[in-house]
């Protein structure tokens, strides 16, 4: 989405967003996902892209598993000062 890669800009990581989103895909293989803004209501200026992740995972152990998979690959992504950008979001289907 248009206003995805504006704010993508304004964070200086709009390279690093088409290799988060494969990576994403990667290590979520099979389920549906989407970028969205992530503004903190409480905080002025605590805004993210978060990568929100709609899991097809049976257990817990496979839903942990795959968050940290993503959060340790996330770095070879991007930068270590950049990689605050994103937030993973993860939902279960019913």
């Amino acid at each position: 989405a248009p206003e995805i890669v504006t704010v993508a800009e304004q964070f200086g990581v709009r390279a690093e967003l088409p290799q988060v989103l494969a990576m994403t895909q990667d290590v979520f293989p099979g389920n549906s996902w989407h970028v969205e803004i992530d503004d903190d209501p409480e905080l002025p200026n605590d805004r993210h892209l978060a990568i929100v992740v709609r899991t097809n995972f049976q257990t817990v152990d496979e839903l942990v598993a795959g968050q940290w998979k993503w959060h340790e690959r996330l770095f070879a992504c991007c930068p270590a000062p950049l990689a605050p950008t994103f937030r993973l979001s993860t939902e279960s289907r019913p």
